[in-house]
């Protein structure tokens, strides 16, 4: 039998705040993904978003 692998909703405990403007575009495409990605905060979008960032930095670098 297969086991279902659960994904963490889990965040990382908060090191620090940014408070950055930004234009009605990305403040609704914020609010967009936080339903898509089914996360309770903004903030949890960004840490998402970023981690998948480095992930393609990462993988696409040149050593």
């Amino acid at each position: 039998m297969r086991t279902k692998k659960v994904r963490s909703s889990q965040t990382p405990v908060a090191d620090g705040f940014i408070n950055v403007p930004v234009s009605n575009v990305t403040r609704d495409g914020l609010h967009l993904l936080k339903e898509a990605m089914g996360v309770a905060s903004q903030a949890e979008v960004i840490e998402k978003l970023v981690a998948i960032g480095v992930a393609i930095h990462h993988a696409t670098r040149s050593n």
